[in-house]
């Protein structure tokens, strides 16, 4: 009982003083660039209002929800970082975190997003044909970006880097016929080939993230999202199901690993250890069978959730078992998200990243003025985030590590 009434002690204490304060013993004089948001915020002063629209990429943030009995909420909308759990949150910021826009872009969504750590470049691709690439070179200070054209012409949604090749998903094309599936990029030699375009001859309807796994097996999204951009891919109709997917490259084997799960699934990661996989749910996104227009409906799926990759009789990987949501996207929709060398959990969710810890749990948010599609970590120390989506390139200069990759 005593314990009950000291949380609502500090609650009402919460409510007294405002919801967004500076971080006691750090980044005060970062504030308000950097706000500490008392507990989590479970309670706003009665009269609070968020505005939800039904279009993509309107701008619906904690941060615009009106509060008019807080004099401290205004904050939040210009903040870079909001940290919910001080205590961890220090360890992955570092003494001097920061937000930089490092590049503008068209106002279309940018996905792909990969680092080529063999030659310290970062590539991703605006969704929109002709098929190409962007290219950020951090072999120059500052980086620079730049077109490239691969041959043929690759359009990739979601990307992986492993062992030399980059493998993406999205379609590559010498005669504009757009199909969904694998790809494989040289960077070196900008070559582009095909691992798998069809299953038994039905098209995927996106092929939209994918991870490869400990035991080189390539792990992939298909949703319905090309659907409503038909100039992307020639399917004007949906063969399948939304699933998840794994494929073996040496056997050529494609199977369904889960199609239950996930009503439109869409980002794909790892956790360092390779014992769970982490998936992101956009159905909030949904394409409307009627126009094939794609509308934002708040309460249908925006979580994220982890599942346990379950082995099989010959000690390879067998699927998933134990599935559990464990984060609800605070903005608009999860889309890709990263795992780092420590198991914290990346998500790109609207003007924004969350960081959760290994079990979902929120401990910061990075802000942006810009729709973030996807992250990858990047550069010679790897701790450099580049986001990636709308209208602009940002980089997250902070102490979080990436995951190791395969090389």
């Amino acid at each position: 009982m005593q314990h009950v009434l000291a949380h609502l002690g500090a609650a009402a204490s919460v409510g007294a003083q405002g919801i967004a304060q500076p971080c006691v013993g750090h980044y005060e004089t970062q504030f308000p660039s950097i706000l500490c948001i008392q507990n989590y915020g479970a309670v706003l002063p009665e009269g609070f209002e968020r505005t939800i629209a039904t279009t993509p990429g309107h701008v619906d943030t904690y941060g615009s929800t009106r509060v008019p009995n807080d004099s401290t909420f205004g904050l939040i909308a210009t903040a870079d970082f909001l940290v919910w759990d001080l205590d961890h949150a220090a360890n992955i910021l570092g003494p001097s975190p920061s937000v930089e826009v490092m590049f503008e872009v068209g106002n279309i969504p940018h996905e792909g997003v990969v680092y080529e750590p063999d030659l310290n470049i970062i590539l991703f691709s605006p969704l929109r044909p002709p098929p190409t690439l962007l290219k950020i070179d951090l072999n120059q200070d500052p980086p620079t970006l730049s077109n490239l054209t691969t041959d043929p012409p690759l359009l990739g949604i979601g990307a992986a880097y492993h062992k030399g090749l980059i493998y993406y998903c999205g379609s590559a094309t010498h005669s504009s016929d757009y199909v969904a599936g694998l790809y494989a990029l040289n960077a070196t030699s900008n070559k582009v080939w095909p691992i798998v375009n069809n299953y038994f001859g039905y098209n995927f309807g996106t092929c939209d993230d994918l991870a490869v796994a400990p035991n080189g097996e390539i792990w992939f999204t298909d949703n319905w999202y090309s659907y409503s951009l038909p100039e992307l891919h020639r399917n004007n109709t949906l063969h399948l199901e939304p699933a998840v997917y794994r494929h073996d490259p040496t056997t050529g084997r494609t199977q369904v690993v889960s199609d239950a799960l996930l009503t439109q699934p869409n980002g794909i990661a790892f956790a360092p250890d390779g014992r769970t996989v982490y998936l992101t749910d956009s159905g909030a996104d949904t394409v409307s069978d009627a126009d094939r227009r794609l509308r934002y409906v708040s309460h249908l799926r925006r979580t994220v959730y982890a599942a346990d990759v379950a082995p099989d009789d010959n000690g390879g990987i067998g699927g998933i078992s134990n599935a559990r949501a464990v984060f609800l996207a605070q903005d608009r929709v999860p889309d890709g998200l990263k795992v780092a060398r420590s198991g914290y959990v990346v998500v790109a969710t609207g003007s924004g990243v969350d960081v959760l810890d290994p079990v979902g749990v929120p401990v910061l948010r990075v802000q942006t003025d810009f729709t973030v599609l996807n992250v990858v970590w990047a550069g010679k120390e790897n701790t450099d985030l580049w986001m990636v989506g709308y209208e602009r390139v940002a980089r997250v200069k902070w102490a979080l590590e990436g995951n190791v990759l395969v090389r």
